[in-house]
């Protein structure tokens, strides 16, 4: 198969399986709840029951997770989205819209914030939403052997308290110029006050679209509608969401019936059901990086010659062609494409690899050999990893692809191994450089530990000048293209896909809160 082609001339695995299947700024804040559209007009008012089916990217039962401050996994993401609510959510331009919170107020410098708290919220037993919960929440995220860890690391607890019922005052311990692009990270979900170990041994309550009925880890969730949802009654009388690890198995399930939605769908797969009358493919309107990361406290990469020379042999739009069949952008190693701060005036990369065996040369690794573990865990990964070790060639480097397990590759394999696949979801730059970029951070995937960087970004995150934090995000972008560990080649647009009688679905990009939220999706037969 000619990877460097967008025109394929035959008809590859994939291809046969899916034929033979049938073919803040904080002005946003104050956005409001609505949605875009997935699948066609409905024929007739929307319905109410039935049972939705829908098959994501998972984990193995052994690494899955229920906890909302730690589920990682994209279908445990979706189950916390539908069973918790946030604060505050990201919509798809990463703007903010309020949900359990109905204002944030800071003082003048950013020291503390008042979080005021919708009122008539109630959980799924019936229990009102009070500062309790959001408290208790904030000290079972800040637990050190949680993910969610590092989201609320600059909350002092101490000196955070409860103002009346529906008030909270929280301080930081440095100064924070928004608080709201943090609280709608991807673990900051609201749990009842008092809520212990979440691992199905209990059903825990939220108030989300629904409630949790059963969870089988590593296989599939069920969950029934909560009457109680303040957000307006949800349709669907119970969802199921199905754990399948590898992409083309998911599609197989979806179109064996198996599933009415399926997430998360490979680029050709995508171009293949556009064409299945009988289907709706919904694409986001933004992409998500497509990257390999390299430790860079780890050789050959704590080289800075070496890291210069590996961006250098990958060639983006070869990638954004072949692997994502058109459904991407070019990146430019960097987070964050169409975020807030984005710096967008950076050169753009592109593929030399001369000047990439020049500066092997220079760091005298002529002739490199790595080890890239690969998966098909996501879609494109295993194409963007083949891809990219024939890019390589011509810059004398000799990428060697080592498969390894789909179900436990972003647990056990992304992040440690010297190279790796990297696949963040969209996000504020301030919340995804505290998730990924500082000494501290927990989800420090490349070894990127600059004190310097660090300071900036503490800097960066207090300026309530918008103007001079866009200085200073530039700056910290900068030194992350010219030194840092991402190989960042593309922006991808996800598609899922859904069958025609599913109405509702909403065309979130994932990371955002509608991107697998079923509270206003229903189905017309």
């Amino acid at each position: 198969m000619d990877k460097y082609t967008a025109v394929r001339p035959g008809l590859g695995r994939r291809s046969f399986l899916l034929g033979s299947a049938g073919a803040l700024a904080m002005g946003g804040l104050l956005a409001g709840c609505g949605t875009d559209g997935g699948p066609a007009a409905p024929d007739g008012p929307p319905r109410p029951g039935g049972r939705l089916r829908s098959v994501i990217a998972g984990r193995s039962a052994s690494a899955d997770v229920l906890d909302p401050h730690e589920a990682g996994s994209s279908a445990g993401g979706a189950v916390s989205k539908n069973v918790w609510d946030k604060l505050v959510a990201y919509n798809n331009d990463l703007t903010l819209r309020y949900r359990l919170a109905e204002s944030l107020e800071p003082n003048a410098d950013g020291s503390q914030w008042r979080i005021t708290l919708r009122r008539g919220v109630v959980f799924s037993d019936g229990s009102s939403l009070t500062a309790r919960d959001v408290l208790w929440s904030f000290e079972r995220m800040l637990d050190p052997a949680k993910k969610s860890s590092g989201d609320l690391a600059n909350i002092d607890m101490s000196r955070t308290r409860a103002d009346g019922d529906l008030g909270v005052l929280v301080t930081m311990k440095t100064p924070l110029a928004d608080f709201g692009s943090v609280l709608a990270g991807w673990y900051c979900y609201i749990v009842k006050d008092g809520t212990g170990t979440i691992d199905g041994s209990s059903l825990p309550v939220g108030t989300g679209p629904f409630a949790l009925a059963r969870w089988s880890p590593g296989d599939r969730t069920l969950l029934r509608r909560n009457d109680r949802y303040w957000d307006g009654r949800p349709l669907l009388d119970e969802v199921e969401i199905i754990q399948i690890a590898e992409t083309e198995a998911r599609v197989n399930a979806f179109l064996s019936g198996e599933a009415d939605v399926v997430h998360e769908i490979s680029y050709l797969q995508a171009r293949t059901l556009e064409r299945d009358p009988g289907t709706t493919v919904v694409v986001p309107p933004a992409g998500l990086m497509g990257a390999f990361q390299m430790r860079v406290d780890t050789p050959p990469f704590d080289d800075v010659r070496v890291r210069q020379a590996m961006r250098l042999a990958v060639n983006r739009q070869a990638m954004v062609d072949s692997v994502y069949y058109g459904y991407a952008e070019l990146g430019n190693d960097v987070y964050g494409k169409g975020a807030p701060f984005y710096h967008d005036g950076l050169p753009q990369r592109t593929y030399d690899p001369r000047r990439a065996r020049e500066l092997l040369r220079e760091a005298g690794k002529e002739n490199l050999t790595v080890t890239l573990p690969t998966a098909d865990g996501s879609p494109g990964m295993l194409d963007s990893a083949t891809l990219f070790a024939e890019h390589a060639k011509a810059a004398g480097i000799d990428i060697r692809l080592e498969s390894v397990p789909a179900d436990t590759y972003f647990s056990q394999v992304s992040g440690k191994a010297a190279l790796s696949h990297i696949g963040w979801w969209n996000y504020s730059l301030d919340y995804f450089y505290g998730q990924t970029m500082t000494s501290a951070s927990p989800s420090n995937g490349t070894g990127w530990r600059r004190p310097g960087w660090d300071a900036k970004f503490a800097e960066a995150r207090a300026a309530m000048d918008p103007q001079r934090r866009r200085a200073l995000y530039r700056e910290l972008q900068e030194e992350l293209w010219n030194e840092g560990g991402y190989i960042l080649h593309s922006f991808a647009k996800r598609p899922d896909a859904a069958k025609n009688h599913v109405r509702g679905v909403r065309n979130g990009v994932p990371g955002t809160d509608d991107w697998a939220n079923y509270a206003t999706t229903w189905l017309a037969t």
